[in-house]
């Protein structure tokens, strides 16, 4: 029997009283500062379990390892960080397709620490270190995130494939100015649309607009009844569990780290993949929006809405 196995985990309570803390701090920061650390942090901000931050489960999981760290329930710690770290290898999975979150590393950073200090403190006699294959495919996407160069011209993923699009516009369903371009151009087949998230409700009419142009809408018809419908208050898990759900998802990240890394404003439209500056009309030679309707999106530019990071901060009319 491992003499450790019932004994006080100082290593392991250690580290769990600092992800706490972490943890405590950064939901302080949202309730009362609305603060995130980075653009790339807030790409994430809006990602809820049932409406409930992760920084509350990541808070849960610290305080739930402390507790047993008291009582030296190794295997049962084992078991939960072995969890929490899986759970962290698929976020960094995500971010080193999209962009590195600060505190998202950081966080990782305690739960690997939290998971190796706990197999250290309750290994065998005579092993020198403990060896786990978790941990090396931890380490191996975390090295792959760190020395990863973003990619200036990296494509975002639009919502139907256009052949040689010679303008892209990143738009927000919450954007009344995106709604206005795309009702302007609703019949232009030049032109890519990528959907960027502004707040948790974003998510559900992107889904939704995804359905609609899968079965033959335009992507403002799409918009339209999205709008119609009532947005869901709260992601349910079972909804999170769903491929389809996931998918859609990893798109809208990826497309906004594109956006949040080039500007801070929808719609971000790139004419032949060079941005347009917002206080210049865009010149009809250059744009794929050559129809009488040009006037109404170069009139447009410059009413850009913030790109927000939570509903605390909602779009502007």
């Amino acid at each position: 029997m491992n003499p450790l196995r019932h004994k006080f985990l100082p290593v392991s309570f250690a580290i769990s009283v600092i992800g706490l803390c972490f943890s405590v701090y950064q939901i302080l920061s949202m309730l009362f500062f609305e603060q995130t650390c980075t653009d790339s942090c807030s790409i994430f901000a809006n990602f809820t379990i049932m409406g409930v931050s992760l920084w509350w489960f990541s808070a849960f999981f610290f305080m739930l390892i402390l507790i047993l760290s008291l009582f030296g329930f190794a295997y049962l710690i084992r078991l939960l960080t072995a969890i929490a770290l899986t759970v962290d290898i698929c976020l960094l999975f995500v971010m080193l397709n999209t962009s590195l979150c600060v505190l998202c590393i950081c966080a990782g950073i305690l739960v690997a620490c939290s998971y190796y200090a706990v197999r250290y403190e309750n290994r065998r006699p005579l092993e020198p270190y403990p060896k786990t294959v978790l941990l090396n495919l931890w380490s191996i996407l975390f090295v792959l995130l760190l020395g990863s160069s973003i990619n200036a011209n990296q494509q975002g993923i639009s919502f139907a494939k256009v052949e040689n699009p010679s303008t892209n516009i990143f738009f927000s369903p919450s954007c009344p100015a995106c709604k206005k371009i795309l009702m302007a151009e609703a019949e232009n087949k030049n032109i890519a649309w990528f959907p960027v998230e502004e707040n948790e409700n974003d998510i559900w009419r992107i889904m939704f607009m995804q359905e609609r142009i899968n079965a033959g809408d335009t992507v403002y018809q799409a918009l339209v009844k999205a709008e119609e419908k009532k947005p869901e208050e709260k992601i349910e898990l079972m909804d999170m569990l769903r491929w389809k759900y996931f998918v859609v998802q990893y798109k809208v990240w990826k497309n906004t780290a594109i956006v949040r890394r080039r500007t801070s404003v929808v719609p971000y439209i790139e004419v032949f993949g060079v941005p347009k500056e917002y206080d210049k009309p865009i010149k009809l030679e250059q744009s794929a929006v050559i129809r009488s309707d040009a006037q109404v999106v170069n009139s447009l530019l410059g009413k850009e809405n913030e790109l927000c990071g939570d509903a605390n901060k909602p779009c502007e009319e």
